[in-house]
C-alpha cells in the first residue's frame, strides 16, 4: 500500500513533507485538546528517539513524544478492553505506545506522562490518549534519573541525550 505525501503546516518548524502513514486519527483528542483530532507523528535523526506529534488542526500545536520503554523497561499499560474499542485493535500487541515529554529549560530535568499513555493502532492509525488510575505511575517521570537507575553508560546529565531542539 502506497501513500500519498502530505505537507504538515507547522508554526515551529515550517512545512513538512511526511506521507499519510503517519497520520493518527484520535477519535476523542488528547486530553485537554478534544478539539485537534488528527495528528502527524514527525521525527528527525538528530532527535531521535523522541518524536512530535503535530496537530493538523492546529499548525501550532505540537508535543514531543517518545516510546517510554526506552527509559522504563518494564512499563506496562493495563486498560479495560471497552476503552480502546475506538481503536478497533484485534490484538493489543499490536499498539504502539507513546508518552508526551515536558522538556524544560534546564532539559536534564525532561519528564514523561507515564500516567497518561497514548496508544496507536498502527493497522489503521486511530489513536487515543488514556488514564492509568492505578499502578506506580505519575505525569512526571524524570527520564534522566530512570536512565541513572538503570545504569546506562553516559546517563549522567552533563552527557546525557542530547537537548531535542524541537520541543
Amino acid at each position: 500500500m502506497t501513500t500519498a505525501p502530505l505537507t504538515v503546516t507547522t508554526t515551529r518548524f515550517g512545512n513538512i513533507e511526511t506521507d499519510e502513514g503517519h497520520i493518527l486519527d484520535f477519535p476523542k483528542g488528547l486530553l485537554g485538546f478534544e478539539n485537534n483530532r488528527r495528528y502527524a507523528l514527525l521525527g528527525r535523526p538528530d532527535y531521535q528517539p523522541f518524536m512530535h506529534l503535530q496537530s493538523l488542526d492546529d499548525p501550532g500545536l505540537a508535543f514531543v513524544v517518545v516510546n517510554p520503554r526506552l527509559f522504563v523497561q518494564h512499563y506496562k499499560v493495563e486498560v479495560d478492553p471497552r476503552e480502546i474499542v475506538e481503536l478497533s485493535v484485534s490484538d493489543t500487541r499490536q499498539l504502539e505506545t507513546w508518552v508526551i515529554v515536558t522538556v524544560p529549560e534546564d532539559w536534564t530535568r525532561m519528564s514523561a506522562n507515564l500516567q497518561g499513555p497514548i496508544l496507536v493502532n498502527r493497522e489503521n492509525n486511530r489513536a487515543k490518549q488514556v488514564v492509568l488510575v492505578h499502578g506506580p505511575y505519575t505525569t512526571r517521570h524524570y527520564l534522566m534519573d530512570e536512565l541513572q537507575k538503570q545504569g546506562v553508560p553516559g546517563a549522567r546529565p552533563d552527557r546525557a541525550l542530547a537537548a531535542p531542539a524541537l520541543a
